[in-house]
């Protein structure tokens, strides 16, 4: 079968399309035959080597992937056929396996969650990362209440338009910032209460306003720079603020002092981190976003769909910003 492997660290131009060997199954374990596998912006810092959860070279990339049950090992409670997503690294060995850009993947039962049949596998893959990172911040790490209001930066992104359905479906009030007035309609077609275009207002003076100058409750930040010092400055007492990326490529600094002051928290969420140390919380939160799916609470997802051997070029442009999800097929 083939996959896309990575030898060295370097950029995603070195990753080379291979024929590998097919795994079977161990105990507790499932060959997946890959449909769709979806990139993400975190896929350039693994094969660049900066990822904070490092794997072993060689390896295959990729977080994510949907598809259909080949081969089961002993003891799982799984069966051929079944239509699945995979939500990933793992760990083996002290070190990080991820594996999704390949036409098939052996993982662990427990890595996979089952979907219905009425869910596209193009849908399925682009779930997990997405849906799942905004589902662990706003549900389990910001504890989102009823009526609380929500800020939700870098909006039309993949992490950012999933931040606006979760937190909508909580009973949040959210307000969108985004760019230019096309992206404005997104986030409001994605039920953003308000939404704020940081290319035309000024962020800060603009939910100060909406806000009735009371501040925001959650932050579900993904930009960095301008956009991460604006949040902090519009944060209410006892508000909770999650830095989920750094889209403008600048990390932001913070000195203790002004949370102290602010009496905010500042509430880190790494997904990866989450799959591999609290994987039963993910596969629930993965069921339950499943579920919402098919109740069609959710908008429909933009996918831009890419065969396997266009891996390089769909993982330059994730981390460039792509727009819509970026889907690898095999």
């Amino acid at each position: 079968m083939k996959a896309i492997q990575v030898h060295q660290f370097a950029d995603s131009t070195a990753i080379q399309l291979q024929e590998v060997a097919s795994a079977q199954p161990k105990t507790n374990q499932v060959v997946v035959r890959v449909r769709a596998a979806g990139v993400n912006p975190a896929d350039w810092y693994v094969v660049n080597g900066v990822f904070q959860i490092p794997p072993a070279l060689p390896f295959t990339p990729g977080f994510e992937a949907a598809g259909e049950i080949t081969a089961v090992g002993a003891h799982t409670h799984l069966q051929p056929r079944t239509r699945v997503l995979i939500t990933l690294p793992y760990l083996s060995g002290g070190t990080a396996n991820f594996g999704a850009f390949a036409e098939q993947i052996l993982v662990p039962a427990q890595n996979v969650v089952p979907i219905p049949d009425s869910i596209d596998f193009a849908i399925a893959a682009a779930i997990p990362v997405m849906y799942g990172t905004a589902y662990i911040a706003l549900k389990h790490r910001a504890r989102v209440q009823v009526g609380e209001t929500l800020l939700v930066t870098g909006a039309t992104g993949a992490t950012g338009s999933a931040a606006i359905q979760v937190g909508k479906h909580l009973g949040a009030r959210v307000i969108a910032v985004t760019g230019g007035a096309e992206k404005v309609q997104r986030v409001r077609e994605l039920g953003a209460d308000e939404a704020i275009d940081y290319k035309q207002e000024d962020v800060v003076s603009r939910i100060k306003e909406l806000t009735q100058g009371k501040g925001i409750n959650v932050a579900f930040e993904t930009v960095g720079g301008d956009l991460f010092e604006a949040t902090v400055q519009s944060m209410a007492t006892e508000g909770r603020l999650l830095p989920i990326g750094m889209a403008s490529g600048i990390v932001p600094e913070l000195s203790m002092i002004r949370v102290l002051a602010g009496n905010f928290a500042i509430v880190g969420t790494d997904f990866a981190y989450y799959t591999v140390h609290h994987l039963d919380l993910v596969c629930q939160g993965l069921t339950e976003i499943l579920s919402w799916h098919q109740d069609g609470i959710f908008k429909d997802l933009m996918v831009k769909t890419m065969p396997l051997e266009q891996a390089a070029e769909a993982i330059t442009q994730a981390h460039q910003g792509a727009g819509a999800k970026i889907i690898l097929t095999t």
